[in-house]
Parts: C-alpha cells; structure tokens; sequence
C-alpha cells in the first residue's frame, strides 16, 4: 500500500513536470523552437495546493487559454462511477469532496470531439485538467493513434517534443521518458523488427505511463515497441528509478532510433543540477515557485549515448558506514589472528 501512494504521487509529479515543461518552454526564446503546445498539457493532471482536498477541476478550452469553452458537458469518472458537471462562463466544472485514493478521470464532448484526461489518483491535494478542443472541430478520441496494419520498408526518429524528466523523491531518483516516435511518411512503416530502449542497466522499477502506445511492452530494464508504425506520432511514456550513492547519479542512455534534440529538465531539490558537456542552452527559471532546470540534448545517431550527471543529490554522509565497516574489518582480522597464531603459540608453551 504504502508503495503504492508513492507510486502515485511520483505520477502526479511526473505531471506537473510536464506541464511545468511547457510553461517554462514557452517563456524560453531559445528553447521555444521545438514547439512545444498545449497539447502536451491537454489532459495532464496537475497538484493544485489552492483546491481542498478531494475536488478535481477540469477547464475545457478550443485552441488557447483565450477561448473558453462554457456550457460544455463534463463527465467525472470516479472508481467507475460517471457524474456530470457542466461548465460555467470560465469553461470550468468541478467535483469535490472525494476521498483520498480514488482513481478519477475527466472526459468531454465537443462538437463530436471526444477529449479525455489521463487517469489519476486522488492524494492530499486538489487536481485540475485542461481538456483542448481542436480549433477545427471534430478530430477523433483526443491522444488517439492510427491503428497499426501492414506497412513498408521506411525508418522512424524521435522527434523534438520527447523529453527527459527527472526529480528526487522519497530519496529516490525517478526518471521519466516521454518519447515521441514519428514516422514522417504517409503510410505505416515496418522497421522488420521492433525498437528496442535497452534503460540504464541500474535502472529499477521500469513501468509504462498511463497513454502509451498499446505496441510497447517493458520487461526489466528493456523497452520494446513493435512495428509497423503508423503515419505520425507514437507515444511511449517510460518511468523507472535509477539507485544514488552520494550527491551524484549518471544517466547514460542509447536510442534506437535517431533523435532530434529535444529538452532534458529536473525538478530541483536543494542544489540539484544538469552536468553534461552534451547539454546545450541550460539555464534555471522558477514555475509557480518550483526551481526548474532546462537543458536541451543534441541531435544523436541510432546507438549513440546521451551521458547525463545528476549532481547535487541529497544524500547522508558515507563516511560513518566507512568507518563502521572499517572497524569491523579490523575487529574480523584480531579475531582471525588471536584464533590462528596466538592459540598455537599458548599451546606450545
């Protein structure tokens, strides 16, 4: 039970990185050229500290923030019970007075475009969605993707919104990928094999997030994503944990596919940083008074290494366990002396 709370709430702050990312992306001229949207919030749940407890809103917009969208029908799924809200002048509708561990998600129709939030967990604090109508009218199930069927020789890359998200949690390091695969061409593409992510080999805990793609499955520290691969976009979100010993952990991950550069960010905890000589356009910006820090990773070939320290980390001192065993070691070996060399010598006398 008690891992999985943490679960959850290393999912919502997973969230929150997100959508923290392209708030921080669209204030950063020099970053802002991967073209990060809201789309990639649409859905998201985020924490929200100024909500009681137990209350989840959801506003429902068309294109901006600028176009709210009221009168427009929510239904609240909460633990497989559907409620409905309608929204007001703001585009907003709301429920409240859920208790904590329920499994909540929001959904909406507009202008026969579905749209759907990503599941979450109800923990100590209030939840808020942006589901986003297209400014075209109807397009499908929102995050919908073209069902897989046969397809021909072609390559796919990783595409410039995948990113790379880190925090430090429950002092633990969880890691989080969020990989767009895109195949440019306009039929299904088959690579005659699968892509396969082979994670850091510390890495522990591997698990897919809540909207990918149904191709990928994960076992141990190995990601598979089957071809053929539709026209455009597959998602594939990646979560796992990778082990600290002192202030410092690397991160050193190999694609399977090219990849366009794309942003690496953590959520800063004490004096926690990017090192990389990889790492271009850096810097540090503060969200909603959450210490951010932005990088961007360069282009890289299929198997070529993106290599990542982690510095900073909080971490207990190492020296006591040192000198613990140290004195162990010591304490072993007088044991070892006395039993072997001195008995004989008492023996013998």
């Amino acid at each position: 039970m008690k891992f999985s709370v943490y679960r959850s709430l290393s999912a919502l702050l997973f969230c929150f990185c997100v959508l923290l990312a392209a708030l921080v992306l669209g204030r950063a001229p020099a970053l802002h050229a991967q073209g990060m949207d809201l789309r990639q919030a649409a859905g998201v749940p985020l924490p929200a500290s100024d909500l009681p407890a137990g209350t989840v809103s959801v506003r429902v917009i068309r294109g901006s923030f600028a176009n709210n969208l009221p009168g427009v029908e929510v239904t609240f799924t909460v633990d497989g019970t559907d409620s409905v809200a309608t929204t007001d002048a703001g585009g907003r509708a709301q429920v409240s007075g859920l208790r904590q561990g329920a499994r909540v998600r929001a959904s909406a129709l507009v202008d026969g475009e579905r749209l759907q939030s990503q599941e979450t967990t109800i923990a100590a604090s209030g939840v808020r969605f942006m589901l986003l109508a297209s400014e075209n009218g109807a397009a499908g199930p929102s995050g919908a993707a073209a069902p897989a069927v046969r397809g021909g020789p072609g390559s796919v890359t990783l595409g410039p919104e995948s990113r790379i998200v880190v925090d430090y949690a429950d002092e633990r390091l969880n890691v989080y990928y969020v990989i767009h695969i895109l195949n440019a061409a306009s039929s299904p593409v088959d690579l005659g094999g699968p892509l396969i992510f082979e994670l850091p080999v510390e890495a522990r805990g591997a698990t897919l997030m809540e909207g990918s793609s149904p191709q990928a499955t994960v076992s141990g520290a190995h990601v598979t994503a089957l071809s053929p691969f539709a026209p455009g976009r597959t998602d594939i979100s990646i979560a796992y944990q990778l082990p600290t010993s002192g202030g410092t952990a690397r991160l050193e991950q190999a694609w399977p596919a090219g990849a366009a550069p794309f942003s690496i960010f953590a959520l800063r905890t004490g004096e926690m940083d990017l090192v990389s000589p990889q790492i271009t356009g850096k810097q540090q910006s503060v969200q909603q008074g959450q210490s951010i820090v932005l990088g961007l990773t360069p282009a890289l070939a299929a198997g070529e290494r993106l290599v990542v320290d982690i510095t900073g980390l909080p971490h207990h001192p190492v020296w006591p366990r040192n000198v613990a065993l140290g004195m162990a070691g010591a304490i072993t070996a007088l044991g070892l002396w006395a039993a072997f060399v001195q008995a004989p010598r008492r023996r013998r006398a």
